[in-house]
Protein backbone atom coordinates (compact mmCIF):
# COMPACT_ATOMS: atom_id res chain seq x y z
CA UNK A 1 0.00 0.00 0.00
CA UNK A 2 1.34 3.22 -0.54
CA UNK A 3 1.31 5.69 2.40
CA UNK A 4 1.06 9.20 3.12
CA UNK A 5 3.25 10.97 5.65
CA UNK A 6 2.94 10.58 9.55
CA UNK A 7 5.62 12.39 10.85
CA UNK A 8 3.11 15.37 12.41
CA UNK A 9 1.62 15.20 16.09
CA UNK A 10 -0.99 13.06 15.93
CA UNK A 11 -4.54 14.30 16.63
CA UNK A 12 -7.09 12.79 19.22
CA UNK A 13 -8.71 9.37 17.35
CA UNK A 14 -12.32 10.38 18.60
CA UNK A 15 -11.51 14.21 17.03
CA UNK A 16 -11.73 13.00 13.11
CA UNK A 17 -15.90 12.04 13.79
CA UNK A 18 -16.25 15.73 15.51
CA UNK A 19 -14.73 17.54 12.68
CA UNK A 20 -16.37 15.36 9.61
CA UNK A 21 -19.46 16.47 11.21
CA UNK A 22 -18.56 19.99 11.71
CA UNK A 23 -17.54 20.14 7.68
CA UNK A 24 -20.57 18.71 6.55
CA UNK A 25 -22.54 21.39 8.52
CA UNK A 26 -19.94 24.62 7.34
CA UNK A 27 -20.57 22.68 3.35
CA UNK A 28 -24.27 23.08 3.58
CA UNK A 29 -23.98 26.67 4.54
CA UNK A 30 -21.74 27.09 1.22
CA UNK A 31 -18.58 27.19 2.73
CA UNK A 32 -15.97 25.54 0.09
CA UNK A 33 -14.24 22.37 0.96
CA UNK A 34 -10.64 23.51 1.81
CA UNK A 35 -12.06 26.63 3.52
CA UNK A 36 -13.89 24.27 5.10
CA UNK A 37 -11.38 21.95 7.15
CA UNK A 38 -9.19 25.06 7.79
CA UNK A 39 -12.32 26.79 9.75
CA UNK A 40 -13.38 23.19 11.38
CA UNK A 41 -9.32 22.93 12.42
CA UNK A 42 -9.43 26.74 14.05
CA UNK A 43 -12.13 25.56 16.43
CA UNK A 44 -11.08 22.52 17.16
CA UNK A 45 -13.71 20.13 18.73
CA UNK A 46 -11.23 19.64 21.80
CA UNK A 47 -11.28 23.50 22.02
CA UNK A 48 -14.85 23.74 23.40
CA UNK A 49 -14.81 20.55 25.75
CA UNK A 50 -13.48 20.25 29.50
CA UNK A 51 -10.46 19.03 28.86
CA UNK A 52 -10.16 17.66 25.64
CA UNK A 53 -8.24 15.02 23.94
CA UNK A 54 -4.89 15.62 24.61
CA UNK A 55 -4.31 12.72 25.93
CA UNK A 56 -4.08 10.20 23.05
CA UNK A 57 -2.32 10.95 20.98
CA UNK A 58 -0.27 14.33 21.83
CA UNK A 59 -1.19 17.94 21.94
CA UNK A 60 -4.06 18.15 19.93
CA UNK A 61 -4.13 21.78 19.28
CA UNK A 62 -0.39 21.10 17.06
CA UNK A 63 -2.29 18.10 15.63
CA UNK A 64 -5.35 20.42 14.10
CA UNK A 65 -2.62 23.02 13.51
CA UNK A 66 -0.73 20.42 11.02
CA UNK A 67 -4.24 19.95 9.04
CA UNK A 68 -4.34 23.51 8.00
CA UNK A 69 -0.67 23.46 7.57
CA UNK A 70 -0.88 20.74 5.47
CA UNK A 71 -3.63 22.75 3.23
CA UNK A 72 -1.50 25.85 3.14
CA UNK A 73 0.99 24.08 1.92
CA UNK A 74 -1.16 23.10 -1.37
CA UNK A 75 -1.80 19.29 -0.10
CA UNK A 76 -5.58 18.56 -1.08
CA UNK A 77 -8.16 18.04 2.21
CA UNK A 78 -7.76 14.49 1.93
CA UNK A 79 -4.11 14.26 2.04
CA UNK A 80 -4.41 16.80 5.11
CA UNK A 81 -6.97 14.34 6.42
CA UNK A 82 -4.61 10.94 6.65
CA UNK A 83 -1.72 12.97 7.75
CA UNK A 84 -3.15 12.99 11.05
CA UNK A 85 -2.07 9.34 11.38
CA UNK A 86 -5.04 7.59 13.16
CA UNK A 87 -6.88 4.51 11.36
CA UNK A 88 -10.14 6.97 11.80
CA UNK A 89 -8.73 9.88 9.76
CA UNK A 90 -7.07 7.58 6.75
CA UNK A 91 -11.00 6.67 6.83
CA UNK A 92 -12.14 9.87 6.76
CA UNK A 93 -9.66 11.17 3.76
CA UNK A 94 -10.99 8.33 1.78
CA UNK A 95 -14.30 9.33 2.20
CA UNK A 96 -13.50 12.62 1.28
CA UNK A 97 -11.25 11.42 -2.10
CA UNK A 98 -14.37 9.36 -3.00
CA UNK A 99 -16.62 12.19 -2.88
CA UNK A 100 -14.22 14.33 -4.72
CA UNK A 101 -13.84 11.69 -7.75
CA UNK A 102 -17.21 10.79 -8.16
CA UNK A 103 -18.84 14.08 -7.89
CA UNK A 104 -21.00 12.84 -4.96
CA UNK A 105 -21.82 15.40 -2.49
CA UNK A 106 -19.52 15.93 0.12
CA UNK A 107 -21.64 17.10 3.11
CA UNK A 108 -23.98 13.90 3.46
CA UNK A 109 -20.82 11.61 2.89
CA UNK A 110 -19.25 13.82 5.89
CA UNK A 111 -21.84 13.66 7.66
CA UNK A 112 -22.66 9.29 7.24
CA UNK A 113 -18.25 9.20 8.15
CA UNK A 114 -18.81 11.03 11.04
CA UNK A 115 -21.63 9.33 12.41
CA UNK A 116 -20.22 6.03 12.16
CA UNK A 117 -16.91 7.35 13.62
CA UNK A 118 -18.96 8.66 16.05
CA UNK A 119 -20.42 4.97 16.97
CA UNK A 120 -17.18 3.04 17.24
CA UNK A 121 -16.42 6.27 20.24
CA UNK A 122 -19.87 5.02 22.12
CA UNK A 123 -18.52 1.60 21.32
CA UNK A 124 -15.18 1.86 22.83
CA UNK A 125 -16.82 3.41 26.20
CA UNK A 126 -19.30 0.50 26.43
CA UNK A 127 -15.91 -1.64 26.52
CA UNK A 128 -14.31 -0.19 28.96
CA UNK A 129 -17.29 -0.16 31.23
CA UNK A 130 -18.01 -4.36 30.16
CA UNK A 131 -13.52 -4.90 30.95
CA UNK A 132 -13.43 -3.04 34.06
CA UNK A 133 -14.39 -6.18 35.95
CA UNK A 134 -11.61 -8.71 34.62
CA UNK A 135 -9.17 -5.68 34.91
CA UNK A 136 -9.76 -5.55 38.50
CA UNK A 137 -9.87 -9.29 38.87
CA UNK A 138 -6.19 -9.07 37.50
CA UNK A 139 -4.59 -6.11 39.72
CA UNK A 140 -6.34 -7.74 42.63
CA UNK A 141 -5.45 -11.40 42.06
CA UNK A 142 -1.71 -10.23 41.34
CA UNK A 143 -1.38 -8.53 44.58
CA UNK A 144 -1.78 -11.27 46.48
CA UNK A 145 1.80 -12.82 46.94
CA UNK A 146 2.80 -9.56 48.00
CA UNK A 147 0.28 -8.97 50.50
CA UNK A 148 0.74 -12.51 51.62
CA UNK A 149 4.12 -11.69 52.22
CA UNK A 150 3.30 -8.42 54.49
CA UNK A 151 0.95 -10.05 56.73
CA UNK A 152 2.75 -13.09 57.51
CA UNK A 153 5.49 -10.11 58.80
CA UNK A 154 3.00 -8.11 60.84
CA UNK A 155 1.80 -11.77 62.51
CA UNK A 156 5.45 -11.98 63.60
CA UNK A 157 6.71 -14.62 61.31
CA UNK A 158 9.39 -12.46 59.34
CA UNK A 159 9.99 -14.40 55.35
CA UNK A 160 12.67 -11.61 54.51
CA UNK A 161 15.12 -13.77 56.16
CA UNK A 162 14.24 -17.17 54.30
CA UNK A 163 13.49 -15.18 51.04
CA UNK A 164 17.50 -13.95 51.48
CA UNK A 165 18.52 -17.92 52.12
CA UNK A 166 19.39 -20.08 48.69
CA UNK A 167 15.77 -21.66 49.21
CA UNK A 168 14.12 -18.89 49.60
CA UNK A 169 15.99 -17.10 46.42
CA UNK A 170 14.66 -20.21 44.37
CA UNK A 171 11.23 -19.48 45.76
CA UNK A 172 11.61 -16.03 44.50
CA UNK A 173 12.46 -16.90 41.08
CA UNK A 174 9.74 -19.53 40.49
CA UNK A 175 6.98 -17.17 42.30
CA UNK A 176 8.13 -13.98 40.31
CA UNK A 177 7.89 -15.88 37.70
CA UNK A 178 4.37 -17.33 37.47
CA UNK A 179 3.26 -13.92 38.65
CA UNK A 180 5.02 -11.86 35.51
CA UNK A 181 3.56 -14.72 33.58
CA UNK A 182 -0.27 -14.85 34.67
CA UNK A 183 -0.10 -11.26 34.73
CA UNK A 184 1.15 -11.11 31.30
CA UNK A 185 -1.23 -13.42 29.83
CA UNK A 186 -4.33 -11.64 31.57
CA UNK A 187 -3.01 -8.21 30.27
CA UNK A 188 -2.65 -10.18 26.78
CA UNK A 189 -6.71 -11.63 26.66
CA UNK A 190 -7.69 -7.81 27.42
CA UNK A 191 -5.31 -6.61 24.91
CA UNK A 192 -6.83 -8.74 22.88
CA UNK A 193 -10.33 -7.84 22.72
CA UNK A 194 -9.19 -3.76 23.15
CA UNK A 195 -7.45 -4.19 19.55
CA UNK A 196 -10.62 -5.18 17.58
CA UNK A 197 -10.78 -1.40 16.88
CA UNK A 198 -12.82 -0.90 13.62
CA UNK A 199 -15.93 0.82 12.41
CA UNK A 200 -17.51 -2.50 11.22
CA UNK A 201 -19.56 -2.33 7.51
CA UNK A 202 -17.29 1.03 7.05
CA UNK A 203 -16.70 -0.45 3.47
CA UNK A 204 -20.32 -0.67 2.72
CA UNK A 205 -20.79 3.17 3.35
CA UNK A 206 -17.40 3.90 1.52
CA UNK A 207 -19.22 2.14 -1.71
CA UNK A 208 -22.42 4.04 -1.42
CA UNK A 209 -20.05 7.19 -1.21
CA UNK A 210 -18.73 6.45 -4.40
CA UNK A 211 -22.04 5.64 -5.93
CA UNK A 212 -23.16 8.72 -5.12
CA UNK A 213 -21.69 10.31 -7.99
CA UNK A 214 -23.79 8.00 -10.36
CA UNK A 215 -20.77 5.48 -10.91
CA UNK A 216 -21.92 1.74 -11.72
CA UNK A 217 -21.80 -0.72 -8.25
CA UNK A 218 -18.03 -2.04 -9.90
CA UNK A 219 -16.43 1.09 -10.78
CA UNK A 220 -17.95 2.04 -7.38
CA UNK A 221 -16.10 -0.67 -5.87
CA UNK A 222 -13.14 -0.42 -7.61
CA UNK A 223 -12.71 3.34 -6.91
CA UNK A 224 -13.21 2.75 -3.14
CA UNK A 225 -10.29 -0.25 -3.16
CA UNK A 226 -8.19 2.30 -4.91
CA UNK A 227 -8.86 4.92 -2.54
CA UNK A 228 -8.38 2.15 0.00
CA UNK A 229 -5.23 1.48 -1.14
CA UNK A 230 -3.80 4.94 -1.84
CA UNK A 231 -4.28 5.52 2.06
CA UNK A 232 -3.74 2.82 3.51
CA UNK A 233 -6.89 2.91 5.64
CA UNK A 234 -6.09 -0.91 7.52
CA UNK A 235 -9.52 -0.94 9.14
CA UNK A 236 -11.12 -1.92 5.53
CA UNK A 237 -9.85 -5.47 4.29
CA UNK A 238 -9.73 -5.69 0.74
CA UNK A 239 -11.60 -9.36 1.79
CA UNK A 240 -14.59 -7.30 1.77
CA UNK A 241 -14.65 -6.41 -1.99
CA UNK A 242 -14.40 -10.47 -2.47
CA UNK A 243 -17.92 -12.16 -3.75
CA UNK A 244 -18.48 -14.16 -0.72
CA UNK A 245 -18.80 -10.25 1.57
CA UNK A 246 -21.69 -8.37 2.69
CA UNK A 247 -20.87 -5.85 -0.47
CA UNK A 248 -21.77 -8.11 -3.32
CA UNK A 249 -24.50 -9.32 -1.70
CA UNK A 250 -26.06 -6.15 -1.16
CA UNK A 251 -24.96 -5.35 -5.09
CA UNK A 252 -26.72 -9.01 -5.91
CA UNK A 253 -29.96 -8.63 -3.86
CA UNK A 254 -30.39 -4.84 -5.47
CA UNK A 255 -30.07 -6.54 -9.12
CA UNK A 256 -32.11 -9.22 -8.19
CA UNK A 257 -35.11 -7.70 -6.51
CA UNK A 258 -34.95 -4.05 -7.40
CA UNK A 259 -34.18 -2.18 -4.44
CA UNK A 260 -31.77 1.40 -4.43
CA UNK A 261 -28.78 -0.21 -3.69
CA UNK A 262 -27.52 2.78 -1.75
CA UNK A 263 -30.15 1.55 0.74
CA UNK A 264 -29.24 -1.77 0.98
CA UNK A 265 -25.99 -0.44 2.11
CA UNK A 266 -26.64 1.75 4.50
CA UNK A 267 -29.19 -0.86 6.17
CA UNK A 268 -26.54 -3.41 5.93
CA UNK A 269 -23.95 -1.11 7.22
CA UNK A 270 -25.76 -0.60 10.68
CA UNK A 271 -26.82 -4.36 10.72
CA UNK A 272 -22.69 -5.12 11.01
CA UNK A 273 -22.42 -2.23 13.37
CA UNK A 274 -25.14 -3.93 15.34
CA UNK A 275 -23.44 -7.06 15.16
CA UNK A 276 -20.02 -5.87 16.17
CA UNK A 277 -21.54 -4.66 19.21
CA UNK A 278 -23.17 -7.93 20.26
CA UNK A 279 -19.72 -9.77 19.48
CA UNK A 280 -17.71 -6.93 21.75
CA UNK A 281 -20.78 -7.20 24.66
CA UNK A 282 -20.19 -11.40 24.05
CA UNK A 283 -16.60 -11.37 23.86
CA UNK A 284 -16.07 -8.97 27.77
CA UNK A 285 -18.76 -11.74 28.85
CA UNK A 286 -16.25 -14.72 28.53
CA UNK A 287 -14.01 -12.78 29.12
CA UNK A 288 -14.83 -12.39 32.83
CA UNK A 289 -14.26 -15.76 33.14
CA UNK A 290 -11.32 -16.55 30.75
CA UNK A 291 -8.86 -14.09 32.81
CA UNK A 292 -9.32 -16.62 35.33
CA UNK A 293 -7.67 -19.95 33.63
CA UNK A 294 -4.04 -17.55 34.23
CA UNK A 295 -4.94 -16.80 37.59
CA UNK A 296 -5.47 -20.32 38.50
CA UNK A 297 -2.63 -21.70 36.42
CA UNK A 298 0.04 -19.13 37.37
CA UNK A 299 -0.63 -16.27 39.85
CA UNK A 300 -2.56 -18.73 42.57
CA UNK A 301 0.98 -21.07 42.85
CA UNK A 302 2.84 -17.93 42.48
CA UNK A 303 0.83 -17.16 45.71
CA UNK A 304 1.58 -19.92 47.08
CA UNK A 305 5.60 -19.66 46.09
CA UNK A 306 5.95 -16.66 47.26
CA UNK A 307 3.59 -16.05 50.11
CA UNK A 308 2.64 -18.79 51.75
CA UNK A 309 5.80 -21.17 51.90
CA UNK A 310 8.28 -18.44 52.59
CA UNK A 311 6.08 -17.69 56.09
CA UNK A 312 5.73 -21.33 56.47
CA UNK A 313 9.13 -22.01 56.72
CA UNK A 314 9.88 -19.11 58.98
CA UNK A 315 7.03 -20.39 61.30
CA UNK A 316 8.56 -23.76 61.43
CA UNK A 317 12.26 -22.77 61.97
CA UNK A 318 10.84 -20.38 64.56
Amino acid sequence: MTGVRRGRPTVGAGDAAELALRCAALLRGGVLPARAVVLACADPPDARAVGGQRGRGGTAGLGYAGIAERIADGCSPSESLAGCGAPEWRVLAVAWRLAEQSGAPLAPALHRIGTALRGLEQLRARRAVLLAGPRATVRLVSALPPLALLLGALLGFDPVPVLLSSLGAALLAAGTLLLAAGVAWGRALLRQLEREDCVAGIELELVWVALGGGAPPGAAALRAADAIDAFGAEWVPFAAFERSGALAAAVAAAQSTGAPLQRLLLEEAVAARARAQARLEQGAERLGVRVLVPMGVCVLPAFIVLGVLPVLIAMLGA
